[in-house]
């Protein structure tokens, strides 16, 4: 695939083609999850293109454009290869803030899991800005312990990231895969904890159900009781 030009990223084109890729995380829950900034990108990308911002932040500006399209055209090296270029030389910028989250997602999706875990640790450390970013970043770490099998650590990290945001519209997600994990990795009581949260909340019916019945398979949870119908 041919890299785009600066002058095509300053296009209208470019915002609306980024824009689509909202549909591709909202049918995908897991990649959604850690794919949180992909608007968030895409509007600051476009304000640094258009200000009249100093030679290094509009560098760094045109390298992340470059990254998010190459990402949502699933080019993830090309994208992790511009990422890390504005973390190599713009270190100070606005762009690198969401860089370090970005090529965290890029890794993700190389199942690169190791690079994924590192680079999220370094957003949550380092470049930590926005309550968004933070617990996109905290369950997308979450979901890197998952992918590796570490199911006891995935699930306290999610469940860490529900305590921090509770009102984040990922919440829900966060218990979800939390309760997994930690029936994945047995811990019953975990489990019925998170998901004494996550029954009660009504937009999640059909997910709790699902997760019912994996806990009475499971044998974690007692169908006959009635605090967890």
């Amino acid at each position: 695939m041919a890299r785009l030009s600066k002058q095509q990223i300053k296009q209208d084109k470019f915002v609306s083609s980024i824009w689509k890729g909202r549909e591709y995380f909202e049918q995908h829950t897991s990649q959604f999850i850690i794919g949180i900034a992909a608007v968030v990108v895409v509007v600051v990308v476009a304000f640094l293109v258009i200000s009249n911002f100093k030679t290094k932040e509009r560098e760094a500006a045109d390298l992340l454009g470059l990254g998010a399209v190459e990402f949502r055209g699933g080019n993830y090296q090309l994208a992790a290869v511009d990422f890390q270029k504005i973390l190599d030389g713009y270190p100070g910028t606005t762009a690198a803030k969401f860089a370090s989250y970005q090529i965290a997602n890029a890794y993700f999706e190389l199942k690169n899991y190791g690079q994924a875990e590192k680079y999220f640790r370094l957003h949550l450390d380092k470049y930590k800005f926005d309550d968004m970013l933070t617990v996109g970043a905290m369950s997308g770490l979450a979901h890197c312990m998952r992918a590796k099998g570490q199911m006891q650590e995935a699930g306290d990290e999610f469940y860490k990231a529900y305590k921090k945001y509770p009102g984040s519209y990922i919440a829900p997600d966060c218990l979800y895969f939390g309760i997994m994990s930690y029936a994945s990795a047995g811990d019953s009581a975990k489990s019925r904890e998170l998901y004494d949260i996550f029954h009660k909340i009504p937009s999640q019916t059909q997910r709790s159900m699902e997760v019912k019945r994996v806990l009475i398979e499971k044998g974690i949870l007692n169908p006959a009781v009635g605090a967890y119908d």
